[in-house]
């Protein structure tokens, strides 16, 4: 399956899940009707107004079906509205701390460069990643609704027992949850269960409730006899309540376990694909059957959050939500004997900080094997750490696009071996003071108004230095000083993964410091009133990523009323890419040839006047086809990918331009590599 096809899956599987949980409240609703139909029928045995159970009494099942309904769905919601949508929610929750993104700790910072290889190398942002401090068990997740608001979270049992190798398998595994429409589902998992899980807590409440109900007591006996009914018709409700509540949580977490198993043969298969050392995640597997603590958690919230974790994190025969660890080493490795040498903490050393020789080598071999003298030059180039590698596979990805532009969709979601290498090499090839800064909160800041200043010949600068100057801090206007010249340096394929390395530094940033940064950039940009798709990038990078996480406004939302209809949002995005790269009569043939490659509008659409192609009109269209479903966000991106190959000499800026838009659209499409590199 391709991206896309897990994103159907992914949906099914919510489909499915929506299925089961409305039978269960169904199921729910019969039990409680019949458990109060009882009770009242034995409150009244004997009575003039005595009730049959065998009755029908459809004011009574109104009641049951409003109350209980209301009872789920406002459990469900309120558990859903708490996590937030945001995967710091969970990880928190968790007991996790965000590790600062210029830690200095040795075991901190492997793990930090090998998230950053991996959003690099699937397009994704820089997550934050998390750490479980009290957590000795061997684990890790990935939470969050899209990669917008994903973070990575791993035990501290996890990162001083893995090796940098396995360490990447298991983050690999994570990412696929990612970029395989998991993360939702498992936050939905999570509403659902503390839904049905309230009417259990409801039933306490009510036993809870009969001592009050006690204490109550009157000398007159008819008081008395009434406080008794009262008290016994609590205690049977209640009862009633909790046996219904929990085995409802019964079957759910049968449904929950049953999804979630399938679900991590999928992310294993798919970490395997990803690094192509099928070595890194199989042994970290076996590291979890050798170790004392295997992969247990401690936390009180292990349990509801159990389906989220790269291995089986509570024990348990019947709700089991992963696999056994000897059937899923043998899909990996199928000569595995099923012995698990004994675990200890492994002692980590400098080298690790980047990918080991041996693995790039490996990789590289890979990449090049079209070709005899491919893998000797990817071996040379790695080897020696060539410069300018990163420069020269762009400008390789961009003719091959020029020749095959449907090969950028195939790989969206699918990040592959090379894209890694490719990942490292931008990071290797930084310079020192760039790769040292971007971790740090005030150097992140000075890079990206670095990144965003006019050539030093443009007198749009000298107003851009003095914004600066007047609503940045101090030391910010150092550390922009010291990173002018290696960013002025940069090729124009650093400068989006520069900003993107910077993300989590960013997120170190409070709310006022948030606010300030946003009005500075946004000045930088409207200083020369021109766009350009760099700008573009970076403040659509601002807002959904930071902007809505830091501050924690919602999600901005267009007023229904005002937005555009999907063809004429279509029309838009088609449009403005047309437009960028072509010469002065070739967007409308660009325009017809995207049109052609597309079945989701009529052939009868135009391009639109160049005026009306605004980044602003963009960026609202975009928002409008970010809420497609799968089969038509495919549609879209071959249209178009078709649409700038269509004149037949591909810009960076083009792809770049390209690149943004998927990430807009949820699709996250990995760096546009030669065929020799990008071929599986």
């Amino acid at each position: 399956m391709d991206f896309f096809d897990h994103q159907e899956r992914a949906r099914r599987n919510t489909v499915l899940l929506t299925v089961y949980f409305v039978i269960a409240i169904i199921l729910i609703i019969a039990c409680v009707y019949f458990a109060v139909l009882g009770i009242l029928a034995f409150k009244t045995d004997g009575t003039e107004q005595s009730i049959s159970i065998f009755g029908w009494h459809p004011e009574l099942l109104g009641s049951v079906v409003v109350v209980v309904g209301i009872i789920i769905a406002t459990g469900s919601l309120f558990k859903i509205w708490a996590l937030g949508g945001h995967g710091e929610t969970v990880a928190i929750a968790l007991g996790g701390v965000k590790v600062p993104a210029n830690t200095t700790a040795l075991e901190e910072r492997i793990l930090l460069n090998v998230v950053e290889e991996m959003a690099l190398a699937s397009g994704t942002p820089v997550p934050p990643v998390y750490i479980l401090e009290n957590e000795s068990g061997i684990n890790a997740f990935a939470a969050g609704t899209s990669p917008q608001n994903a973070v990575i979270g791993i035990t501290r049992g996890a990162i001083t027992t893995l090796r940098r190798d396995e360490l990447q398998g298991v983050i690999a595994h994570e990412f696929s949850h990612i970029l395989n429409g998991d993360m939702r589902l498992n936050l939905r998992l999570m509403g659902l269960l503390n839904g049905i899980l309230l009417i259990a807590l409801i039933g306490y409440f009510f036993i809870r409730s009969l001592n009050m109900v006690s204490m109550r007591g009157s000398s007159r006996n008819d008081d008395n006899k009434g406080a008794a009914g009262m008290v016994a018709a609590l205690f049977l409700l209640g009862s009633a309540l909790v046996v219904i509540g929990y085995i409802g949580v019964f079957f759910a977490n049968m449904i929950k376990s049953a999804v979630s198993r399938q679900r991590e043969f999928l992310a294993d298969a798919s970490a395997v694909q990803f690094t192509r050392n099928p070595n890194g995640i199989s042994d970290a597997l076996k590291r979890i059957g050798g170790w004392k603590q295997h992969a247990r958690l401690t936390s009180a919230r292990a349990s509801e959050s159990s389906h989220m974790f790269f291995g089986e994190g509570v024990a348990s025969f019947l709700f089991a939500t992963h696999p056994p660890l000897p059937v899923r080493i043998k899909r990996i490795e199928p000569n595995f004997q099923g012995i698990f040498p004994k675990t200890g903490p492994v002692t980590h050393s400098v080298s690790e900080l980047i990918d080991p020789n041996s693995l790039s080598m490996a990789r590289a071999s890979f990449a090049g094997g079209a070709t005899a003298g491919g893998a000797a030059a990817g071996r040379t180039a790695i080897a020696s750490g060539a410069r300018n590698s990163v420069h020269q596979a762009a400008l390789a990805g961009a003719v091959q696009h020029e020749r095959q532009p449907e090969n950028a969709v195939s790989h969206i979601g699918e990040p592959r071996p090379e894209h890694l290498v490719h990942a490292h090499n931008l990071v290797d090839e930084l310079a020192p003071i760039l790769a040292e800064d971007i971790r740090d909160p005030l150097g992140a800041v000075a890079i990206i108004y670095a990144l965003l200043l006019a050539p030093k010949s443009d007198p749009v600068r000298e107003k851009q230095l003095e914004t600066i100057q007047i609503q940045a801090d101090p030391r910010v206007t150092q550390e922009l000083i010291r990173v002018l010249d290696p960013v002025g340096r940069l090729d124009d394929e650093q400068r989006l993964p520069l900003a993107c390395l910077a993300l989590p530094a960013l997120h170190q940033m409070s709310p006022n410091q948030v606010a300030i940064f946003r009005k500075t950039v946004l000045a930088l940009i409207e200083a020369d009133r021109i766009w350009t798709v760099f700008e573009f990038a970076i403040q659509r990078f601002i807002t959904k990523r930071l902007v809505n996480r830091l501050v924690d406004t919602p999600q901005s939302r267009s007023d229904s009323k005002s937005e555009l209809p999907f063809a004429n949002a279509f029309q838009v995005v088609l449009s403005a890419l047309a437009y960028v790269g072509s010469n002065a009569d070739g967007p409308a043939n660009s325009f017809a040839i995207g049109l052609n490659q597309s079945k989701l509008v009529h052939k009868s659409a135009t391009i639109l006047p160049r005026e009306k192609c605004t980044l602003k009109s963009l960026d609202g269209a975009l928002n409008v086809l970010e809420k497609a479903n799968g089969t038509k966000k495919r549609g879209m991106l071959e249209a178009f990918s078709a649409c700038i190959a269509a004149d037949g000499k591909v810009e960076l800026c083009e792809l770049e331009l390209l690149r943004v838009i998927a990430d807009a659209l949820g699709c996250p499409m990995p760096p546009i590599l030669q065929e020799t590199l990008a071929s599986s």
